[in-house]
């Protein structure tokens, strides 16, 4: 019988004689290839950025916005931007599953509550994040040029009133 070794942990030839023994090395290789996975996985899932920019803008007046982001797992709160300021967030996705956050935006002039999804962990490679927002969606500064070409459109719904009606 040839005797062979995986890396010294393992002597085959005597697990092919010892069930036992064959079962504990597989383990014992699964365990060591788990901890390796998980120092490569870690890279991967460094750190990301989000930047939202108050592009939305009332001619010709300057118009407030109000955002509340949130994944599954974080809420982070109600925010108030005047144009062009930002606000910033950072985080790190989860493992294996990634991380989702949406932000809702409204202002004064819109009888609707804006959504869009700010972070996809499928759809989004970024690191630094970077949106403007304006009166129909947000646009992504996808290549870090600030060219903000990669538009989408809002998803809307209407607000209500205190009577849960309409306000149209």
């Amino acid at each position: 019988m040839i005797d062979i070794s995986l890396a010294g942990i393992v002597d085959l030839g005597m697990a092919y004689q010892n069930p036992i023994a064959l079962k504990f090395s597989i383990l014992i290789i699964v365990v060591i290839l788990a901890f390796e996975a998980r120092e490569i996985t870690a890279g991967l899932y460094s750190r990301v950025t989000v930047t939202i920019i108050n592009g939305v803008q009332k001619d010709p007046y300057p118009t407030d916005i109000t955002l509340h982001c949130q994944s599954k797992q974080d809420d982070l709160g109600f925010h108030i931007l005047k144009l062009e300021e930002s606000y910033v967030f950072s985080f790190k996705p989860r493992f294996p599953t990634g991380t989702l956050f949406f932000c809702s935006f409204t202002w004064k002039e819109s009888p609707q509550r804006h959504y869009i999804d700010i972070y996809d962990f499928k759809r989004d490679k970024c690191k630094n994040c970077t949106w403007r927002m304006n009166k129909g969606g947000g646009c992504r500064d996808s290549d870090g040029t600030g060219a903000f070409d990669d538009c989408m459109p809002w998803k809307s719904v209407e607000l209500m009133d205190v009577n849960n009606t309409s306000k149209m």
